[in-house]
């Protein structure tokens, strides 16, 4: 029996199964026939299933090189919103200290 870990039967083991005749039993031939179906199915899930793994890989080291970048993105956004808030602090100390000599010019001169 061949287990990709999800998967309890292989075609192999579809195929090769053999079944007790009893009296009253199963049509041998409907069993056959839905065995046939259902090692087609298997068939074609042991073809797919390699490109489905290579897919998920490749979209998983997708994933994670964009969620790298977005952190990057959020870490300069912040720093960047960081040294606004810094440049706007001291935009208002100086504006303040502007409008201070400004004043202090006028009452110089008033004088």
């Amino acid at each position: 029996m061949k287990n990709k870990g999800y998967l309890k039967l292989s075609k192999t083991d579809i195929l090769e199964k053999d079944f007790e005749v009893e009296y009253k039993g199963y049509k041998v031939e409907e069993v056959d026939s839905f065995l046939d179906m259902v090692l087609e199915d298997y068939k074609y899930f042991e073809e797919v299933e390699p490109r489905f793994s290579a897919k998920i890989k490749e979209l998983e080291q997708k994933n994670m090189k964009l969620i790298k970048e977005l952190e990057e993105k959020v870490s300069l956004l912040r720093n960047t919103e960081e040294q606004l808030e810094k440049l706007t602090r001291s935009g208002v100390n100086n504006s303040s200290i502007i409008k201070r000599l400004s004043n202090l010019e006028k009452e110089n001169y008033n004088k």
